[in-house]
């Protein structure tokens, strides 16, 4: 039996609607952090299939209320692209004929 320290944050077999590869279903809960959403700060490792910050490495949970926790990270507004009118190219074309 493991130790409860080290036990998942939520046990694998419970009916939690997380994902499978979330951390909270493996790890327990002083080993990972919960984002809002997912982010390209805490991009996702297809070697083990979780989510990682970009700094120190650690893994992240990215839908706090699937797991029922409050989110501790929260991820950049993304950059805003600037509208701009296209180019002229300096042809016009004539759709009708007179």
């Amino acid at each position: 039996m493991t130790d409860a320290a080290q036990a998942p944050y939520i046990a694998p077999d419970s009916d939690y609607p997380c994902c499978w590869f979330c951390p909270a279903l493996r790890l327990p809960r002083t080993e990972f952090l919960v984002a809002d959403r997912p982010s390209r700060d805490w991009p996702f490792d297809a070697a083990d299939g979780y989510r990682y910050t970009v700094d120190d490495r650690i893994p992240v949970c990215v839908y706090p209320g699937r797991v029922g926790l409050k989110a501790e990270r929260t991820a950049p507004p993304p950059a805003a692209t600037p509208v701009t009118d296209p180019e002229p190219t300096g042809r016009h074309h004539r759709w009708w004929r007179r």
